[in-house]
C-alpha cells in the first residue's frame, strides 16, 4: 500500500513518460523478446504510415504541424 500511496501524491506523468517507463520496467523483468510480444497488444498495428499520412496531415501547413508536435512533445 506504501507504493500506491507515493504514487497517488506524486505529481501526474505525461502519457507519454508513462509509456516510456513502463516498457522500460517490462524490459528488466521480461527481457526484450517477451517485451516485444507485449508491444502489439498495448499497440495495435496500424496502417502504413505512408499510406495515412495524407489523412494525418490534411489540411494542415507546417506551421500547424509544428503546433501539434509541440503540443504532443508537451504531454
Amino acid at each position: 500500500m506504501k507504493i500506491m500511496t507515493q504514487h497517488i501524491t506524486q505529481p501526474q506523468q505525461s502519457k507519454h513518460a508513462l509509456i516510456e517507463e513502463a516498457f522500460i520496467v517490462l524490459l528488466d523483468h521480461l527481457g526484450p523478446e517477451k517485451t516485444l510480444q507485449l508491444w502489439p497488444l498495448f499497440f495495435p498495428p496500424q496502417e502504413e504510415y505512408v499510406k495515412t499520412r495524407r489523412k494525418l496531415f490534411a489540411g494542415m501547413d507546417a506551421t500547424d504541424m509544428d503546433r501539434e508536435i509541440r503540443k504532443f512533445n508537451r504531454e
